[in-house]
């Protein structure tokens, strides 16, 4: 088991032929990603996602998309103590509702794949929005 556990979503929204997904420019390090966060004690993993895409874009009217659940694994250095991380993705899709950031986030940006590829820094978070994109395009 993970020493620490987190959850986060993958939304999007689909425009004509294409999707774009939700990209949050973190205040602490500038780098883009999902809203994701720590669990709280007693909830479950779709509870922590959708807590944390409230307190981070101020969404909750999406719709999950079903058969979707990612789990990336990394080490991060925390006190100097290296612990292993758990972050379990959802996939939702997003009304054209607005997004009101948290102090978390300086930006949001509603990113096409390509955007994806260049903004999003972590290999394994691009795979994350590609296996989404392959997901979704399955679906059609």
């Amino acid at each position: 088991m993970a020493d620490l556990n987190a959850a986060g979503v993958v939304c999007y929204i689909q425009n004509e032929k294409k999707y774009l997904y939700l990209l949050l420019r973190s205040s602490k390090h500038g780098e883009w990603g999902p809203p994701k966060g720590h669990a709280d004690d007693g909830e479950n993993e779709l509870e922590t996602a959708a807590r944390e895409l409230f307190e981070e874009a101020g969404l909750r009217n999406v719709r999950y998309v079903p058969g979707y659940r990612e789990v990336l694994k990394y080490t991060v250095n925390k006190k100097d103590k290296k612990l292993s991380k758990e972050v379990v993705f959802f996939l939702a899709e997003m009304d054209d509702a607005e997004i009101r950031l948290s102090h978390e986030h300086t930006e949001a940006h509603m990113a096409t794949m390509d955007e994806v590829e260049a903004m999003v820094p972590h290999e394994d978070l691009r795979q994350l929005y590609r296996v989404a994109d392959a997901h979704l395009k399955k679906a059609r």
